[in-house]
């Protein structure tokens, strides 16, 4: 009989992971992800409508002028933290570093993660403030009075960025992992930078997407 029991028991772990195991791929240690993203990838989930208009070559749409280019995201996340009025969130620091030379962004934040699958896939929502290198306001190439090559430096930013009208951006962002162990997770992710109109009323802002390599640190 328990020759038997030992025989099915091996048997069950060879076909797949028990219940027990498969729960044990979820961590709440802290993580560390590097992950490339598009900047400016017209892909916005909060808005009325999702759009991917492909425009004639030489024509920008305003708050599009950084679109198509490529970014490096570094990602710190604290472990769980066990506060349950606050739904056990993660800290998080994220610095954007444009590979264009486009406007970059860092951020603070909290994220909240739930897991699916017993522990192999996760969604995850977030909420972080967020300062960036770029413009506020793009200077105007039609003001009176420029010559040539002050209005052709000012017609060449505003063709080529964005003013995002503060300093000071929210950033609301999303993703959703597969934990390929308990240390490496895959992210496909959505970040947006805005500031809902609050500071200025220029707010254009910018959505990003990506994927995400993902470490969890400890032991």
């Amino acid at each position: 009989m328990k020759t038997g029991l030992m025989r099915l028991l091996g048997a069950t772990m060879l076909l797949g992971p028990t219940p027990a195991m498969a729960q044990d791929l979820v961590t709440h240690a802290p993580e560390v992800a590097v992950g490339v993203l598009r900047h400016g990838a017209n892909f916005h989930p909060l808005g009325s409508q999702l759009t991917f208009p492909t425009l004639p070559p030489g024509q920008v749409y305003e708050g599009m002028e950084e679109d198509g280019t490529t970014d490096v995201q570094l990602v710190y996340r604290t472990k769980m933290l066990p506060i349950r009025w606050a739904l056990k969130p993660r800290l998080t620091a994220k610095v954007q570093v444009s590979t264009a030379g486009k406007t970059s962004f860092a951020s603070l934040g909290a994220e909240w993660r739930q897991h699916a699958f017993k522990g192999r896939v996760y969604a995850q929502v977030g909420i972080g403030v967020t300062i960036h290198d770029g413009y506020r306001y793009l200077p105007n190439p039609f003001l009176p009075g420029l010559d040539s090559a002050e209005a052709w430096r000012r017609y060449e930013i505003y063709q080529t960025r964005t003013g995002f009208g503060s300093r000071v951006l929210f950033n609301p962002n999303a993703a959703i992992g597969v934990r390929i162990d308990r240390r490496w997770a895959v992210e496909a992710t959505w970040e947006h930078f805005s500031h809902r109109q609050l500071f200025s009323d220029v707010n254009p802002g910018i959505d990003n997407v990506g994927i995400r390599l993902v470490r969890a640190l400890g032991r």
